[in-house]
């Protein structure tokens, strides 16, 4: 057992460079009853977490509903790996275990026994490549990239186009073209957070100032932008669901953007100490949070 669900709490019902430090975090797996709903009842919070409680657990990314990818970093250790859970038999393993990091996993949508990630070598953190993997050995299958700047984080796309993160100063996105390695900046000083829409349209929160971030759609047959909405102070990480809707957290809340382009309350979990949500993963009833600890 690597993992215990230890906050199995009934029906509750609520009112309304990059990676060199890693905060330590905690996932919970929230049940939703009724998820499409403006204020959620949450059936089930289950603390995925008891195999690292003291470090770095994070970048949650759900392969279907009984699976989940994420990555860990143990106190002990310099480096990143890829973990798998197994939801319903409530166990995990290590896919990844080598000298180099690893980081945000999700399924390779050309092959689903392959698996893309963030590779940084053990020693050299100037180069941040996007590689695919063996899901199942962890073994590197190939390079996306390797001269295309630090890649922090990335979408596919379509047709072996990626959309990509770029670590340098201020961070930008762009589209990427793996057969011809081009690639077209399109947004600058963005936050880390950015998702595909129906193959043409990308959401991301465009960072103005320090204190105002909005979240922006570019349409890339356009290649023209529109702001949506502001975000809530501080945040840079959303979901979408299967209804298109806009999903953040703010401190201890967790938000859905209306269409009037306010943020409402689903839910909060402050009564649990989840005070500082940041990453949020979204399957269909099914939500992972990542919390930051208080240091």
């Amino acid at each position: 057992m690597y993992f215990k669900y230890n906050l199995i709490l009934g029906i509750l019902t609520f009112g309304n460079s990059l990676f060199s430090q890693l905060p330590v975090s905690s996932m919970y797996l929230l049940e939703i009853k009724n998820p499409m709903d403006s204020n959620w009842v949450i059936t089930k919070i289950n603390y995925l977490s008891a195999l690292n409680p003291a470090g770095y657990n994070n970048q949650p990314y759900f392969i279907d509903n009984n699976h989940l990818l994420a990555t860990i970093r143990k106190p002990n250790n310099s480096n990143t790996e890829i973990y798998k859970f197994d939801l319903l038999n409530k166990t995990a393993r290590n896919i990844t275990n080598s000298a180099s990091s690893e980081y945000s996993p999700r399924v390779y949508p050309e092959n689903s026994e392959e698996i893309s990630c963030v590779k940084v070598p053990e020693n050299d953190s100037t180069i941040q490549n996007l590689v695919i993997l063996n899901a199942s050995n962890g073994k590197q299958v190939k390079f996306i990239t390797n001269d295309h700047s630090k890649i922090g984080y990335y979408r596919y796309l379509k047709n072996k186009t990626w959309v990509c993160y770029l670590v340098q100063e201020p961070h930008v996105l762009s589209i990427y073209s793996e057969p011809d390695r081009t690639r077209k900046v399109f947004a600058s000083s963005i936050g880390r957070c950015f998702e595909v829409v129906n193959l043409n349209e990308i959401y991301f929160v465009h960072k103005i100032t320090e204190e105002h971030w909005v979240l922006k759609s570019y349409n890339i047959d356009t290649e023209k932008s529109k702001t949506i909405a502001k975000m809530p102070p501080g945040v840079e990480d959303f979901v979408i669901n299967s209804n298109q809707q806009l999903i953040c957290a703010s401190k201890s809340s967790i938000l859905r953007l209306s269409e009037s382009g306010t943020w409402s309350i689903l839910t909060d979990l402050k009564a649990l100490n989840i005070n500082n949500i940041g990453r949020l993963a979204l399957y269909g009833n099914r939500l992972v949070l990542v919390n930051l600890n208080a240091s």
